[in-house]
């Protein structure tokens, strides 16, 4: 058995050199198909994604058009947003129920990015020290907001994005998409705020500060 052992050495060698270089030729080859495997993607968000922009928010029907100081917000990825926060299944209760009460009332149905004006506008009158100093007391200063608080909103896709608006307005997720605007109105609707200055357009309701 001694005279042999050289030999065996020998063939436990050479094999061992044959593993190593087979696998020096492809490292990259298995990682790679190693991440296409793993790698997750995110369907659902794009599912809910497309849910969000075919649900009448962002209908080519509905004018957008923001004044200069105000860059237009960037809409696919801000429905993306959206969807994600959907996913996550934002719960709406005090400040933020408040808050997402007043966009599903008032802004329902409008382009995401007005829906996200409109919270930020009661954010912002929160800021400013003009109005009540907290979302509820805002919403519900007399003869300021138009819907009836003692509504509750219907449980549907509606209610639901409102909610996600309110969470992502609420934690300052996105861009500001209406400059320090403290009021809005209907475009159907005819003021004379002279004292204002109009910052923009979105969907159907037109904002100032």
């Amino acid at each position: 058995m001694t005279f042999r052992f050289p030999i065996f050495r020998a063939a436990i060698l050479a094999a061992a050199g044959t593993l190593l270089v087979a696998a020096a030729q492809y490292p990259t080859g298995a990682i790679a198909a190693f991440h296409s495997v793993e790698t997750p993607t995110t369907p659902m968000i794009a599912v809910i994604a497309d849910d969000v922009l075919s649900a009448s928010v962002l209908s080519n029907d509905v004018t957008f058009n923001l004044a200069d100081d105000a860059p237009a917000p960037r809409r696919t990825e801000l429905a993306t947003l959206v969807a994600s926060t959907l996913i996550a299944g934002p719960t709406a209760y005090g400040e933020r129920e408040c808050l997402a009460r007043a966009v599903y009332f008032e802004a329902r149905g409008e382009p995401l990015a007005g829906q996200l004006a409109v919270a930020q506008v009661i954010l912002n009158r929160v800021a400013s020290g003009r109005f009540a100093g907290t979302v509820c007391g805002v919403v519900d200063q007399p003869g300021q907001f138009s819907f009836n608080h003692a509504r509750t909103p219907t449980s549907g896709h509606d209610w639901q994005v409102a909610k996600a608006i309110a969470a992502i307005a609420a934690t300052a997720s996105w861009d500001v998409v209406a400059p320090r605007a403290t009021s809005f109105h209907a475009t159907r609707v005819n003021v004379s705020w002279t004292s204002l200055h109009k910052v923009g357009t979105i969907g159907n309701h037109v904002f100032y500060r």
